[in-house]
């Protein structure tokens, strides 16, 4: 048990480092966050555990954005385990795929593992580089990764590039609000009361009048779009044609419906004025992936112990970030690279390491059999068993997902500029047909390869 709830009791002193490689995008500034992740940036430089006397043709060279100390304890346990050494390279998230291509193209020493982020894998999956793991001699069982991570993980080819630790969301709510506004703070009877978007909106609106505008079911519509985003299994590029009034219309039609409301704040998603409402008394909900417990509410609300509670969101829990290992073509010790992948995840032993070291969930099915193996009451959420939520009522609620793409960076950046169309509207009185248009005009000028 002690190991069990070591995850719990480490938040405090891990640092930002701790849900490396399964974050998701859009997390408060207070982080020092990128996106995708709840990890530090570093600057490049190579790092490397203690384990010195380990021969060099037994080892792996690892490109990522997390080379803290805890990850290097973690790998030390690992080369303990099996007699691999590992080396970490620090590579920023965004400069990955330009760093994998030059090294490449200049005939440079690739890594034996490199980090796929969700908001950049679309386009890393699209690059001719990656080894199926499945194949000989690696022969990966994919049987034993969750089954909706397994089209995340895959390229258009039908290449298994690798596994993640994954990352889902449902939805954190302050207690003492919900009992005033809504009338109970227990989850259950709180996600029986917003079940879906359209009880939610009407929540909302009475909310608002209860309150006469001085609290909020969300502080933000980035924050609502979070949720109404992840929850869409639409794709927004189809072959090489945009499919943004099936897949983005949904979406922008409830942001917009709750604007009119008035019950999402119009603060900026992300920002410092977002980070810092969580420790205030306006905003009711915030959607809480499984990395947001510890590195964006507790870090943001540090005297708030016992204040919040955990639920599944109208429409369901949701998948939010996550990060692929994937192995090069390149690489020097690709056996190697997948006896670490194999052992981190798909393995009882690596699943302790990481969730006791690094607070990370892991994609490997059979853990979840157990319901306590991720457990531990949490008095910061007045003795909730988060984890345990997270692990049984989230990760088997998950309905689909949406297939990475190579223009995802786009698409954001486009849908970033329409909520902040919409926030900037007084009454929300624009239209959703102007603000595709919009979209389609931009993403079209950015990718010409693309067509309406």
């Amino acid at each position: 048990m002690k190991r069990k709830l070591l995850t719990l009791l480490m938040g405090a002193t891990l640092g930002i480092s701790s849900l490396a490689g399964c974050g998701g995008a859009g997390t408060q500034p207070q982080e020092t966050t990128v996106s995708g992740e709840t990890a530090k940036e570093q600057p490049q430089q190579e790092a490397s555990g203690e384990t010195d006397e380990v021969p060099a043709d037994r080892e792996v060279t690892i490109w990522c954005w997390d080379t803290g100390d805890t990850r290097k304890q973690m790998h030390d346990e690992f080369t303990k385990a099996t007699g691999i050494k590992v080396n970490l390279v620090a590579v920023e998230s965004k400069d990955m795929t330009q760093k994998l291509q030059t090294t490449l193209a200049s005939g440079g020493e690739m890594p034996d593992i490199a980090w796929l982020e969700a908001t950049f894998r679309g386009k890393l999956l699209s690059l001719d580089i990656w080894e199926d793991i499945t194949a000989d001699p690696y022969n990966f069982d994919t049987s034993q990764v969750l089954d909706y991570l397994i089209p995340l993980e895959t390229t258009e080819g039908g290449q298994y590039v690798g596994p993640e630790c994954p990352s889902v969301a449902g939805m954190a709510y302050k207690r003492e609000l919900a009992k005033e506004y809504l009338g109970t703070d227990d989850p259950q009877e709180l996600e029986a009361m917003l079940s879906d978007w359209d009880s939610f909106i009407a929540k909302g609106k009475e909310v608002v009048e209860k309150s006469n505008g001085t609290v909020f079911m969300l502080p933000s519509l980035g924050a609502a779009g979070q949720i109404l985003k992840g929850q869409s299994t639409e794709p927004f590029v189809e072959g090489d044609k945009l499919n943004l009034d099936a897949s983005m219309r949904p979406i922008l039609e409830k942001l917009l419906e709750m604007k009119k409301a008035g019950m999402v704040d119009v603060l900026d998603f992300s920002s410092a004025e977002e980070g810092a409402s969580y420790a205030g008394d306006e905003h009711i909900f915030y959607p809480c992936a499984n990395w947001s417990l510890e590195f964006t509410i507790k870090s943001n609300d540090k005297d708030g112990q016992g204040r919040w509670g955990f639920m599944l969101p109208p429409g369901g829990p949701f998948p939010w970030g996550g990060t692929v290992m994937g192995v090069p073509k390149g690489g020097a010790h690709k056996e190697e690279a997948v006896e670490y992948i194999r052992f981190f995840f798909a393995s009882k032993e690596g699943a302790e390491l990481q969730r006791d070291y690094k607070g990370n969930f892991s994609p490997y099915k059979p853990l979840y059999e157990d319901a306590s193996f991720y457990s531990g009451a949490d008095d910061y959420f007045a003795g909730q068993d988060v984890l345990q939520a997270i692990s049984q009522e989230v990760f088997p609620n998950i309905k689909g997902v949406r297939l990475p793409s190579k223009y995802d960076q786009d698409i954001d950046d486009v849908y970033n500029l329409a909520l902040k169309t919409i926030n900037a509207s007084v009454d929300g009185s624009v239209s959703v047909d102007s603000l595709i248009e919009s979209m389609t005009d931009e993403l079209l000028t950015k990718q010409p390869d693309l067509s309406e």
